[in-house]
């Protein structure tokens, strides 16, 4: 056998125990959104079965997404990291202008109708590809993109190659690289904060810190500016009366609001569904939570379906496949060829790690509810594509790990 196909052949036996784990919670993805969805698409769609055909469609776009970023050797992505990441700023700077003026300012009026921009929830946090009077997408309909969701990407690849040039060079101070991470990171922070959205903000700004802890580049700047961060984050927290209120119903056990659309609801239905599924579960499709009792059952409140159907065991296996996930990533970034692909390995897999994390903890009430989703499971077009991108260019490191 020549060389060439030895050396690939080696590279996908590398890849292959994180293909299987990535590839089975898809399937568990896809098995849930159609447990979980059925009475919900229903009622919006007129067709029980449109959600979960929905997600296929994402699923299969996804895929294509994780071979582009398999396929394409990863330090391609160097050469392309600062377009991608302008291109991000500057949609991002339009959904953060549109949510300065509409929440901060009130020169605009919040409305769901708005083309291209439409502020859903209280929040410009998607951009409609094909508003009308652009024509439809056969199938998919009008396309949304969430750039926030771009943001974890890109934001992965232009640090990570930020940082590794920096570092080669003896000649940059330890403070001049720390300025030079620091100032994009917070400004994608500022954008995603503004439009509002404080957990993906924070998701990305905890990613990129991941990065920088694992970079080798010195720790007192970052020291230095724990302590500012932990107040930022308490007045913004404090500061805002919807983020007060799910801080309250966490401290409160779940007695901050009664109706339907506040935290209070909607973490008693979550622990109402963990509960009563018990160690084994009332059975797969036997969810009384699904039946709108529980809000956002195909997305941020599906770890909750599960659990109430599989029961502990169910959620036990959950954890048990990220877990997996979790440490290949790791072992890949220990083991990755350079600073590049290691920075890159370490950025997706806590981009995994923290996001699995983040929506758990807020279901068993860890801390305040969150629109968080789980990767690979949840329903969500952007999401889904973007971390099977993601996935994709750690899969490609692997194939090239010592």
């Amino acid at each position: 056998m020549p060389r060439r196909k030895k050396e690939l052949l080696k590279g996908y036996r590398k890849t292959t125990p994180l293909l299987i784990v990535v590839f089975s919670l898809l399937l568990m993805g896809i098995f849930a959104i159609y447990n979980s969805t059925i009475f919900y698409s229903q009622s919006i769609y007129g067709s029980p079965y449109r959600f979960m055909f929905l997600h296929l469609g994402w699923v299969i776009v996804g895929m294509v997404g994780f071979f582009i970023f398999y396929t394409f050797h990863y330090k391609t992505w160097i050469r392309y990291s600062s377009f991608l990441f302008v291109i991000t700023l500057v949609v991002l700077f339009i959904l953060s202008f549109f949510g300065f003026f509409t929440f901060q300012v009130g020169l605009i009026e919040c409305s769901a109708s708005r083309a291209f921009v439409p502020c859903i929830n209280g929040a410009y946090r998607w951009l409609h590809i094909n508003s009308a009077p652009l024509p439809e997408i056969p199938f998919l309909g009008v396309l949304s993109l969430q750039p926030s969701e771009l943001a974890k990407l890109t934001t992965i690849i232009f640090v990570s190659a930020l940082l590794s040039k920096r570092l080669s060079s003896a000649k940059i101070l330890d403070k001049n690289i720390f300025i030079s991470f620091i100032i994009p990171v917070g400004l994608v922070f500022v954008m995603v904060l503004l439009q509002p959205n404080m957990s993906t903000a924070t998701l990305i700004l905890l990613i990129s810190f991941a990065i920088y802890f694992c970079s080798g580049a010195s720790l007192k700047p970052f020291y230095l500016l724990v302590p500012v961060i932990l107040v930022l984050f308490l007045v913004l927290m404090l500061a805002s009366p919807y983020r007060r209120q799910r801080f309250m119903t966490l401290v409160m056990g779940g007695d901050s609001g009664n109706t339907a659309l506040s935290s209070g609801y909607h973490t008693r239905q979550v622990l109402i569904s963990l509960g009563s599924g018990g160690v084994f579960g009332v059975g797969i499709g036997q969810s009384r939570q699904k039946y709108q009792y529980l809000p956002e059952v195909a997305s941020d409140s599906i770890f909750a379906i599960i659990g109430e159907e599989l029961g502990f065991f169910g959620t036990v296996s959950l954890v048990l496949l990220y877990s997996f996930l979790i440490y290949q990533g790791f072992n890949i970034a220990s083991s990755a060829p350079d600073m590049f692909s290691k920075s890159v390995a370490v950025g997706v897999t806590s981009w995994m790690g923290l996001q699995f994390f983040v929506n758990v903890a807020s279901m068993v009430q860890l801390i305040p509810l969150t629109g968080v989703p789980i990767p690979l499971i949840s329903y969500g077009g952007s999401s889904l594509f973007f971390v099977m991108c993601g996935l994709g260019l750690l899969a490609n490191v692997s194939k090239y790990c010592d």
